[in-house]
């Protein structure tokens, strides 16, 4: 028999194996009972399938099914384990917190008549959540905030930025020294879902992290070319106890000097945590929190999300690049009226860098613009697939608008 004859039987048997093994042992989602808006499964943090210690969340079975990641995606193993399909990690426990555990120490699962998951340790334990229902809440609005500098803290206080009104906003102090720091105490560990920022006086160059101590801090966002008088940040589920915002350069200014505001700031976060409980308390809840249903689905393939997601540095690079081309154009502007009818070397100079970089990003701008548009008729699914992979799509059409403005009024100062 040839090689190649060997080989074709070889992946022949290897398709066999798999496809009875899929069979045998199917993924599923473990739907929850629970009373909400969406039906909503149990999941591994985003960004987080495959990692020892990672949170297992409840969210919403369409959002976690759009990541395309298999985080939404279990399988049981023969001791009666729970195993993600997506990371291979197991479902367990920390104490009271469920988590993903290696398999070769991972807690066994029991289902119960009743619905529940009883955990295979000394006790009554169950599957449960803690906190108060399924969702997203701002945890700024319940946070203690402060900053570094304040124009006048009883009218224009840190905590105007997050009274629930867009009537009221912090302001720094005018001209401030070195950078400018607004902190949230989110009173807790949080698994947050997003920051957004309504900007009364943006700034150009800040950035975002997160710290679970207060102590240590990780950068989640840095920009040094905003434009925009609004920031939406994704920030998947991680789990943090404090936020904060580090501005570095002023946008805007009044009264001719430097100075950042902030009208609104919200920090999204979840407002349930898995949790295992005695099983009988658990059984009490009013909303079927610790009733979990498995949902048989096919074959588990990423190949869909890993492409798109290996395309999103070349997307924030050139997102990044029409923003600082822009920031510079718009930092130029007022100065623009003054070469109206400039002499015929300066006009074609201003005319070379609009063709080349100013006429490119306006070439971009209408291009994707336009196909943002026409995006507005996707259903939610696809909306979904574009915020789990971290596509910022409100944020990408408010950049290309605002880059149109800019550029147009560019065009009008100088011709």
């Amino acid at each position: 028999m040839n090689a190649w004859r060997v080989c074709s039987l070889v992946l022949l048997c290897a398709h066999a194996i798999n496809a009875r093994t899929a069979a045998e042992n199917p993924s599923f989602m473990l739907v929850s009972g629970i009373t909400a808006a969406e039906e909503m499964c149990l999941t591994v943090a985003d960004g987080k399938v495959g990692i020892e210690g990672a949170d297992a969340i409840l969210e919403p079975c369409s959002v976690a099914t759009a990541a395309g990641d298999g985080r939404e995606l279990w399988q049981h193993l023969s001791n009666g384990q729970i195993v993600n399909a997506g990371g291979k990690k197991c479902l367990g426990a920390e104490g009271d917190t469920v988590v993903l555990t290696g398999c070769d120490s991972g807690s066994t699962w029991e289902t119960q008549g009743n619905g529940q998951l009883k955990l295979g340790r000394a006790g009554n334990y169950c599957l449960s959540q803690s906190g108060l229902a399924a969702g997203v809440e701002d945890a700024a609005a319940r946070g203690a905030i402060t900053s570094s500098s304040s124009a006048d803290a009883a009218a224009h206080g840190a905590n105007m930025a997050v009274d629930g009104s867009s009537k009221t906003f912090w302001a720094s102090a005018l001209d401030p020294a070195g950078p400018v720091t607004v902190t949230v105490d989110l009173g807790g560990l949080k698994h947050l879902s997003d920051l957004e920022i309504a900007w009364e006086f943006p700034a150009k160059s800040f950035s975002v992290g997160v710290s679970s101590d207060g102590v240590k801090w990780s950068e989640v966002f840095a920009t040094d070319s905003n434009i925009l008088s609004s920031t939406r940040i994704a920030l998947g589920s991680m789990s943090a106890t404090k936020l904060r915002v580090v501005m570095h350069e002023a946008g805007a200014s009044f009264q001719g000097q430097a100075v950042y505001g902030i009208q609104t700031l919200s920090v999204g976060a979840h407002r349930l945590q898995s949790m295992v409980a005695d099983c009988a308390a658990a059984g009490k809840s009013s909303d079927a929190r610790d009733k979990y249903f498995e949902t048989y689905v096919g074959e588990f393939a990423p190949g869909s999300s890993k492409a798109l997601r290996s395309e999103l540095p070349a997307l924030e690079a050139a997102r990044a690049s029409l923003a600082s081309v822009v920031s510079a154009l718009a930092g130029a502007l007022p100065k623009m009226k003054s070469c109206h009818g400039a002499p015929a070397a300066a006009a074609a100079a201003a005319a070379a860098f609009l063709k080349s970089d100013g006429g490119s990003a306006v070439m971009l701008a209408r291009s994707v613009d336009g196909n943002t548009r026409s995006a507005s008729t996707r259903e939610q699914m696809a909306e979904n697939v574009d915020r789990q992979n971290g596509v910022n799509a409100p944020a990408l059409s408010a950049l290309f608008k605002e880059s149109r403005r800019i550029i147009i009024a560019s065009r009008s100062a100088l011709f």
